[in-house]
């Protein structure tokens, strides 16, 4: 089986490393490569880049499968979007010092960095993105595409949904929404809801202005 990570940036090689850190245990793939349209590179640490159509030409459907590492939750849906459609299951990769509870369901292209901690009966929906050190509490629901940066703590059911991004340090109380599309400042402190569409910053975290274009990273 071939694994295509999605984007050669730093998430990229980062995802790289997972990902041939689990290679090298347990012998899950037997190449790995980069999918890129934009990058001018043709190897990046030691990985070959393609275009997805090179790709798509040279693994079929059923020989290799695909993870999204790309940071912007828009950008995430959109990838996940063109790779389903074209045929390619998205690969789940859970680092092995995670800890995952029982009862606990997690989708389809889902990364799980270092460390995580992620508690029972929790819902982690597809291509969603843990990065290292990241907590999810009890009964919690994390939306399809949505990026939990280092450090966050969601405490218990709390609900976020599609296309979210958490920054970094952001402690979420129990029992919070975070409705899609919003975005939370690093080191926010989250005691309120926060509605769809906008972003949010401050101790406590309140709307600042609409995310209007719905991108993180500008």
């Amino acid at each position: 089986m071939v694994l295509g990570i999605y984007g050669s940036r730093g998430l990229g090689r980062e995802v790289l490393d997972l990902a041939q850190g689990i290679s090298d245990f347990a012998g899950a793939w037997d190449k790995i490569v980069f999918i890129d349209d934009f990058q001018k590179e043709s190897v990046i640490s030691g990985a070959d880049v393609l275009t997805f159509d090179d790709f798509q030409a040279a693994f079929q459907t059923d020989s290799a499968k695909i993870v999204i590492a790309v940071g912007e939750p828009k950008v995430r849906r959109i990838l996940r979007d063109k790779s389903v459609q074209n045929g390619y299951e998205l690969q789940t990769i859970i680092h092995p010092t995670a800890f995952v509870g029982g009862n606990t369901q997690i989708g389809n292209g889902v990364i799980v960095q270092f460390g995580c901690f992620v508690s029972c009966d929790v819902k982690i929906e597809d291509n969603v993105l843990l990065q290292a050190n990241s907590s999810i509490g009890h009964d919690c629901v994390v939306g399809n595409d949505t990026v939990i940066s280092t450090f966050v703590t969601l405490a218990g059911n709390c609900k976020i949904e599609e296309r979210v991004y958490i920054g970094m340090s952001v402690p979420i109380r129990e029992n919070i929404s975070i409705g899609a599309d919003s975005i939370v400042g690093m080191g926010s402190v989250v005691l309120r809801d926060v509605p769809a569409n906008v972003i949010a910053m401050g101790n406590p975290a309140r709307p600042m202005k609409n995310n209007e274009d719905g991108r993180v990273f500008k």
